[in-house]
Formats: structure tokens, C-alpha cells, sequence
């Protein structure tokens, strides 16, 4: 999975960009998750159901007729590593855009605001500057949002496997041919058993496997 900053300093327009490379990255067939850094508070208010019963430590998910919210505290969620938070809500995505993150280190866009110098910054590989036109290289404007993306995908493509493992939400390193083989074990397996359903095993497949537990005694 290529997990990819889109930082830069408050009113830069990064969320203006984010919407627009979601949007061509998921033209291109690429799919894509969305993490969006605040330092606000987004839990819900513990006299709402689902803030009781996140109060209780127990996750809760908000199932309304447009759409999902799934919630669980956190009391250290401002440290979690934004390579685990992708791993677990978005484990089926080719690609995740994060907004924020201008501390971590990530594969970077910045954002700059008119005039800006671009600060030292981990990892950054463009920079979008939407009141100026591109150099061909860095610096990319509003008339280089197609060669932004391309580049974008080039990179994602090298993330590409047919096999993707998560240990605690974070992927597995694995060679090409390892991912292959396990691919391929894990649907041979499959086809001997009997399968009540009839669905073809050359589908997408989820595989769960519960946490070892010690038993004392």
C-alpha cells in the first residue's frame, strides 16, 4: 500500500487537491483511501449510543441509510503510526492520501501559499505551488495535475502484489514471488474445500486469523 502526504500550512488548499487527485485516481481505477489529520476532537459526545459504548471500550459503528461512521477511542491516537491506521481501515486500498502529516515521514506533497519558500521537510518529492505554473520537475501548478498523478501512480504500481499481509495493521514486507506463492497456496487450498456458496475462489479473499492467546496453568 503507497501511503501519501499532502502537507503544507493552513489555508494552502490542500484539501482542494486532495479532492482533485482522489478524484483522478479513482478515474484511473486505482482505489483509494483518505485520512484527513486534525487536532480536533472527533469522537461523539459520551451521552450519544455510540459515545457510551466507546466509553465502554467497546468500537462502535454509526450504520445510518447514506452512510457508515465507525468510532473507537483511543486515549494515544494522536501516536499512532498513520502506516497502521491504513493497514486497518483501509487494507484493500492501492492507495491512501493523507491530509496533514507534515512532521511524518512519508512520501510528501507540499502545498505552498503564494510567495512561500518550501520548508525542510522528510520525504517531500513535489511540491504544488496553484499560483504558479510548474518547473517540469518539483515544482508542479494547476496545469500539471495530470502529470502529478501519473506520477502518483507509477509509484503505487511499484506497491503493487497479489498478496498483502497484516500483522496488527501493518503490512508485511514480501517480495514479489513470496506474495505469488501464498496467493497461489492460499486459492489451491481453498478450491478442495467444499464451498456452500459457489463463489469462485478468483475473487478477492479475506483471510482472519485470531490472536494466540497464553494459557496460563
Amino acid at each position: 500500500m503507497n501511503v501519501i502526504a499532502v502537507s503544507g500550512y493552513k489555508g494552502s488548499g490542500k484539501s482542494t487537491l486532495c479532492r482533485t487527485l482522489i478524484s483522478a485516481l479513482t478515474t484511473r481505477g486505482f482505489s483509494v483511501g483518505y485520512i484527513k489529520r486534525t487536532q480536533e476532537s472527533v469522537a461523539s459526545p459520551p451521552d450519544t449510543d455510540s459515545g457510551a459504548a466507546n466509553q465502554l471500550g467497546v468500537p462502535s459503528l454509526l450504520w445510518g441509510e447514506e452512510s457508515l461512521r465507525f468510532e473507537t477511542l483511543c486515549g494515544h491516537a494522536g501516536e499512532l503510526d498513520v502506516r497502521d491506521l491504513a493497514g486497518r481501515y483501509f487494507p484493500r486500498a492501492d492507495v491512501v492520501i493523507l491530509e496533514g502529516g507534515k512532521y511524518l515521514r512519508l512520501p510528501k506533497i507540499w502545498v505552498v501559499k503564494d510567495g512561500e519558500d518550501v520548508p525542510e521537510s522528510v520525504g517531500v518529492f513535489a511540491v504544488y505551488d496553484r499560483h504558479g505554473p510548474g518547473d517540469g520537475g518539483l515544482v508542479y501548478g494547476p496545469g500539471d495535475i495530470d502529470r502529478l498523478v501519473s506520477d502518483i501512480a507509477d509509484m503505487t504500481e511499484r506497491y503493487g502484489s497479489p498478496a498483502r499481509v497484516y500483522i496488527d495493521g501493518y503490512e508485511l514486507p514480501m517480495k514479489d514471488f513470496v506474495a505469488s506463492f501464498l496467493a497461489g497456496g492460499v486459492r489451491g487450498m481453498l478450491e478442495t474445500l467444499k464451498n456452500p456458496s459457489e463463489q469462485s475462489v478468483s475473487g478477492e479473499i479475506r483471510l482472519y486469523l485470531k490472536a494466540l492467546r497464553d494459557r496460563e496453568g
